[in-house]
């Protein structure tokens, strides 16, 4: 009986002592996490800068490569699976605002948030295809963001350029992957 009694208090120490060190977790991570909400790190950039110099270097080598009528190479389909992390990167980026004059209030539309959802899930579709080397998929995924651009320009930026970032030609030529013989 005592052997019981004894294993019982250890029960009960013992799930004491969890359920105190359960608290200090939760307390700690609680103010982890509201240290990190009270930090104000602003996107220190317009969206329209990010848009020319990230997203839409990005977007091209999806659709360029998608649209390669011969067999991609392995560094070829490695690109595609470097730009599509960083494209589907951008699309939470760009829910953060920017320095740009209608840059916040995009940012809090409902519409812009489905528009960079859409755009970032295209370029999961496309590092899928590069991962899988699956040029019909990579196709796919091209259409689709395409599609979404569009869809985001029409609704959000009929005017191109703005804010006197445009998209620049000899940027792609100076840094662009894309060097087959005979392109560009």
């Amino acid at each position: 009986m005592s052997s019981l009694k004894r294993n019982f208090a250890a029960l009960i120490s013992s799930l004491v002592l969890l359920m105190l060190a359960l608290f200090v977790l939760s307390v700690v991570l609680a103010n982890s996490a509201d240290a990190a909400e009270s930090q104000d790190f602003p996107v220190p950039v317009s969206v329209n800068a990010l848009m020319v110099t990230m997203i839409d270097h990005s977007a091209h080598y999806i659709w360029d490569y998608a649209a390669l009528e011969d067999m991609m190479l392995e560094e070829e389909w490695l690109a595609v699976e470097y730009y599509s992390i960083q494209l589907a990167a951008a699309g939470p980026l760009m829910t953060l605002g920017g320095t740009g004059e209608f840059d916040n209030a995009w940012a809090i539309s409902p519409q812009w948030l489905s528009y960079s959802m859409d755009m970032s899930n295209a370029a999961m579709k496309a590092l899928n295809a590069a991962r899988l080397q699956d040029k019909f998929l990579l196709e796919t995924a091209g259409d689709e963001l395409l599609d979404a651009c569009l869809a985001c320009h029409r609704a959000f930026k009929p005017e191109i350029p703005s804010e006197g970032v445009i998209h620049d030609p000899l940027y792609d030529q100076l840094y662009h992957l894309f060097q087959r013989e005979g392109a560009l």
